[in-house]
């Protein structure tokens, strides 16, 4: 029954979502959050093209950018996650999740055979 609860409450969730994009469609922080709701669903396409819509809007959304990078690095691109991780830190260079990212991601980059 959790499961199910869980699974109704996200789906009211990104229909609220949903119409406030569509009654304020230039409010970028609404576009985030339904890219934050997908991804969370696992449904990294709509993530994507929401997150790409939100970075239109704010260019500088460093929320966006890092689901972005998040994404990118579970799908195995872990060039363009770094690269989005360093694009975070230029607008926010005190964010210590980035700080962390660029790191372990040049680690093991580093690590791994050309």
């Amino acid at each position: 029954a959790g499961k199910s609860m869980t699974a109704k409450m996200n789906n009211v969730a990104l229909d609220l979502l949903d119409q406030v994009v569509r009654l304020k469609p230039g409010y970028a922080e609404g576009w985030n959050r339904r890219a934050t709701m997908h991804f969370q669903r696992r449904d990294f396409g709509r993530a994507l093209a929401v997150i790409e819509q939100t970075l239109k809007l704010e260019p500088r959304h460093y929320g966006a950018i890092s689901g972005f990078a998040v994404i990118m690095e579970q799908l195995g691109h872990k060039d363009r996650a770094l690269e989005l991780w360093h694009r975070v830190l230029e607008i926010y260079p005190a964010n210590e999740q980035a700080q962390k990212k660029v790191i372990d991601l040049e680690e093991e980059l580093a690590g791994e055979p050309a």
